[in-house]
């Protein structure tokens, strides 16, 4: 009896010691045991993001150690949330319409865990590279029933918060002095009020006070892998400068950084521009996390409000093969590609042209005139010879073909009997001369419609590494050179299919996004929240009391986790 009633105790002392082992690791954090809280928010970034970089970088991202959980991010109209309904619910714990900055369906203003964080006198916050007043950031400082009233957010920063630091210059400026304010000089507004205003790298040191009001643009930040001015600070930077700030009050601070444009290359389907802002993200994160582990008193808390694009690492045609190491070899954003597309293409007027099913014809010395071409004409053979520094051709009239020395083909073009005139198109002409042309159109502005004449590879081969394929040609010409969204995009997608990424939208999804926390109160985050839960929890955790139910919410909370 003795032996089985040992046998007994041993059982129930090894399950007591396993048992914790069995559940959720999750912490009874007390009510205002955190000093200070970082908010980071990748904007747009999911899962895949993190797998992309991951594998660009070659070893994993700095906090992803830190997993904790989920989070949701439908907003109260729609499943697939935009930046302003997801971060009104991360900032104030309210569930609101797409295009509402902090304010509720029926009309109510709640106020942010920003503002909760200032009425406790603890300091505050904002960093981003996006204007200072985009969506995400004014959530957190600002109240308006549309998000692009951005001048009407702007004048609700100055006195509400401590830190300011991103794009946005002209929210802040005079309409005379080339800004948008049509009355009020922010700056002065705000060098009046005691803040330090910067516009530059260099001048990030000279800062001594408490506040500081730090435009670095007129309007964003660039991308990181654009970003060759040596005065525009990067994200990790202002996060630095930031926390050093905002430390200096006793009672603690709020602060809130967004790296904003990975959403804006999720939107662009831009890998490369979507990758390297996220490991410049990692680097804002790294800064936060070293503050806190030195600190002791201070939570981090990563999350993004949504995700962009629907990155897939794969697609069919590359089976199951990855080639994102490709994406290494690349130098500039897809923006950035498309400008020295549009720049260094000769751009042809196409007045007095003739548009036949989608293509564009020109009278054939007017476009030999517009291609610096000479244009020799034999009557009697109905024949004309045309040169250029490196191309000679012959077009026979008669017979509609092209003889480049090589081949005889034939031609595109036809004879307008009322003008007596022939019409080449201008596609074809170009590629007589070894390049290829795009057309630029302009709504309701026919007089600007334009032809692009341009050799695709040797303009981007030297940005992207790699060589362009007559497919990814055709695919570029094929969209409106005008439109710069549209050729920016259509780069995304060529090189995206040259790493094996696809997309699944230019917009946002509705999935959820990973959540990573470190410091006290870090295992809070634990399970599948829902955005709303955000703001709550780290209210409870900083103590001060922006939810009237906060106790009784931390234990439904802890409730579901652990039953």
């Amino acid at each position: 009896m003795f032996k089985k009633l040992k046998q007994l105790c041993a059982v129930f002392v090894a399950f007591v010691m396993v048992f914790p082992l069995l559940t959720p690791n999750v912490s009874a954090a007390e009510k205002g045991s955190v000093k200070n809280v970082i908010l980071l928010i990748p904007d747009g970034m999911g899962a895949s993001y993190l797998t992309a970089s991951r594998i660009f970088k070659g070893e994993e991202l700095s906090f992803e150690r830190y997993l904790k959980g989920m989070m949701k991010t439908y907003s109260a109209d729609t499943s697939v949330t935009d930046s302003a309904a997801a971060g009104t619910a991360m900032a104030t714990g309210y569930k609101t319409d797409n295009g509402k900055i902090s304010v509720t369906p029926d009309g109510r203003e709640p106020d942010s865990i920003l503002d909760a964080a200032r009425n406790k006198d603890k300091a505050t916050g904002l960093v981003a590279t996006s204007r200072i007043t985009h969506a995400t950031p004014a959530v957190f400082v600002s109240h308006d029933a549309s998000r692009g009233n951005e001048v009407e957010l702007a004048q609700q920063y100055i006195g509400n918060v401590d830190v300011i630091l991103g794009g946005g210059r002209d929210m802040f400026t005079l309409e005379e002095d080339g800004g948008k304010q049509p009355e009020r000089n922010l700056v002065a507004e705000a060098e009046e009020a005691g803040y330090d205003y910067i516009t530059k790298k260099s001048e990030m040191a000279d800062v001594e006070g408490d506040k500081v009001l730090g435009l670095f643009a007129d309007a964003a930040l660039t991308y990181e892998i654009d970003r060759v001015d040596s005065e525009q600070p990067s994200l990790s930077e202002m996060t630095d400068m930031a926390i050093d700030i905002l430390d200096k009050n006793d009672e603690g601070f709020f602060l809130m950084v967004e790296g904003s444009q990975i959403d804006w290359a999720g939107h662009a389907n831009d890998p490369v521009a979507a990758i390297t802002d996220t490991l410049e993200f990692e680097k804002a994160v790294d800064e936060a996390l070293e503050f806190a582990k030195e600190d002791k008193e201070t939570l981090v808390v990563v999350v993004g409000d949504h995700e962009t694009g629907g990155m897939v690492i794969g697609t069919t045609p590359g089976g199951y093969a990855d080639n994102i190491s490709i994406l290494k070899n690349v130098k500039a954003s897809n923006n950035v590609i498309a400008e020295q597309l549009v720049t260094n293409a000769l751009s042809l007027s196409l007045t007095g042209s003739k548009e036949v099913d989608g293509n564009h014809y020109l009278p054939v010395r007017q476009a030999a005139r517009q291609f610096s071409t000479s244009f020799t004409y034999d009557s009697k053979t109905r024949k004309a010879v045309l040169k250029n520094n490196t191309h000679s051709v012959t077009l026979d009239f008669g017979r509609q073909e092209v003889n480049n020395g090589r081949e005889v083909k034939l031609f595109d073009m036809f004879y307008d009997a009322e003008e007596k005139s022939n019409y080449v198109n201008v596609q074809s002409f170009a590629e007589m001369f070894g390049k290829h042309v795009a057309i630029g159109t302009t709504s309701n502005k026919p007089e600007e419609t334009k032809a692009y004449v341009a050799n695709i590879n040797e303009i981007v081969s030297p940005f992207v590494g790699f060589e362009i394929t007559e497919e990814d040609e055709k695919m570029i010409t094929s969209v409106n050179w005008n439109d710069q969204y549209a050729l920016s995009n259509v780069l995304g997608t060529v090189v995206s299919n040259h790493a094996y990424i696809s997309w699944g939208t230019r917009n946002h999804s509705g999935v959820e996004v990973p959540l990573y926390a470190y410091g006290e109160g870090a295992n809070e985050f634990v399970g599948l929240l829902d955005n709303t839960d955000l703001p709550r929890i780290i209210s409870y955790l900083m103590g001060t009391e922006l939810f009237t139910d906060e106790e009784n919410f931390m234990s439904q909370l802890e409730e579901r986790r652990t039953n």
